[in-house]
């Protein structure tokens, strides 16, 4: 099936997994990478390891879930999940989930499928990620399919047709597919699916049965919930920047990178994943515009964010920061003075300017993050911006708040 998708979009096949092991193990950044999964182990030996991997399966067996593990075990407190009881086996399903974080929203899934007997899922992911040929390679030895995002208007159409054929052929096949809810992460903690991305998903079907069209794609809405948000610095940054001007900021190059070192390395607290009931016909039948391709895609838009607004877990810190936006003097009982203490203690940080370029945790020690690894520049231009944002912090304070309390409000 992957062979017949263009080869600078698919994941790779088995037969070409030997061939990326031999190019990921002598890559120069390689040692640093394996050093964060396994720390306990030389550079010498990790490259054996990676080089026994021959098959998909062995390298997400034996890498991409200790990696799971060592993210879980070094930023977070408590990692949970609930399945529904309709998620049946040796059945194909689009898992459809909110975007919190570039890497993690859709890694953690993978383990969540392996713990519970499922095979992992084919991953999408925004060709902006693909900074070098050693992340093309993690990346299309993970089962990852690329999205393009640059391009004139025919090249994203065409590009859009060969995503959708691509996720609906899996489905068709048996095997599984995660697509976030929208193109780029959430940034201030409203979980909204793109309409532009479910009417992709119909280009492959039958345009003239649009219940039909939807409903053998299996759509299974997903939740994942972080009691401290990945890059909540970073996202508040970025959200108050963005109100300095009328034209959306440039990134920088290697900010993407940032994003997805803070995202791994950050302490996280508890985390939660939630997949519901796949939408059935039923639900996609009771939508009252069905011939309207525009009012179809907008029913399954509020199917796909009702089921995540219900399955999302409100931690304290969701509460604290409602709390504080909204009821200032509330002496509410559903969080203690202790963790409230703490979000205050995290919060803090951006007052007084004390937010690292990187989280001073011992996973992040393990990478080389200085003016010679990808994106490393960018320190010196981001430590002048904690100083200026220190200058309007109650504007920022409020964005950051934000971030946090808008699941209890959307």
């Amino acid at each position: 099936m992957i062979t017949t998708f263009p080869e600078n979009l698919r994941p790779f096949t088995d037969r070409e997994i030997p061939a990326a092991m031999e190019r990921i193990a002598h890559h120069k950044y390689f040692p640093a990478i394996a050093h964060l999964i396994f720390p306990d182990i030389s550079p010498e030996e990790a490259r054996k390891r990676m080089l026994l991997a021959v098959t998909i399966e062995d390298f997400q067996l034996e890498w991409m879930y200790a990696f799971n593990r060592r993210v879980i075990d070094q930023t977070i407190d408590n990692f949970t999940y609930t399945i529904s009881p309709n998620i049946k086996h040796n059945t194909g399903y689009l898992f459809v989930s909110n975007h919190r974080d570039i890497i993690l929203d859709s890694s953690l899934l993978q383990m969540v499928l392996v713990d519970s007997g499922f095979p992992t899922s084919m991953i999408t992911y925004g060709d902006n990620l693909v900074i070098n040929e050693l992340a093309e390679d993690l990346a299309r030895s993970n089962k990852m399919f690329k999205v393009v995002r640059q391009g004139n208007k025919r090249d994203l159409f065409n590009n859009s047709k060969i995503l959708s054929q691509f996720m609906r052929t899996c489905v068709q096949q048996g095997h599984s597919c995660w697509i976030a809810q929208r193109n780029g992460r959430t940034k201030d903690g409203k979980d909204q699916t793109a309409q532009a991305l479910v009417k992709m998903m119909a280009m492959s079907g039958n345009r003239k049965d649009p219940v039909k069209n939807y409903a053998e794609l299996n759509i299974v809405p997903v939740a994942i919930s972080y009691e401290y948000e990945p890059c909540d610095f970073l996202k508040t940054r970025e959200l108050f920047m963005a109100l300095q001007s009328d034209t959306p900021p440039v990134k920088q190059d290697g900010e993407d990178l940032l994003s997805i070192i803070t995202g791994i390395t950050q302490w996280k607290g508890n985390v939660h994943i939630h997949m519901g009931d796949p939408i059935t016909a039923e639900e996609l039948n009771q939508s009252p515009t069905k011939d309207d391709a525009n009012g179809m895609a907008a029913h399954v838009c509020t199917l796909i964010d009702n089921s995540i607004a219900q399955g999302y877990k409100i931690y304290p810190t969701n509460r604290i920061a409602y709390d504080l936006l909204y009821k200032p003097d509330s002496n509410t009982t559903t969080y203690t003075q202790d963790e409230k203490a703490a979000f205050m203690e995290h919060l803090d940080k951006l007052r007084t300017g004390n937010v690292p370029l990187i989280p001073n945790t011992s996973l992040a020690a393990a990478i080389p993050f200085d003016k010679d690894f990808p994106g490393g520049h960018i320190e010196a231009a981001f430590q002048q911006q904690n100083q200026y944002l220190q200058k309007y912090f109650d504007v920022i304070k409020e964005i950051f708040l934000g971030i946090y309390a808008n699941p209890l409000v959307h």
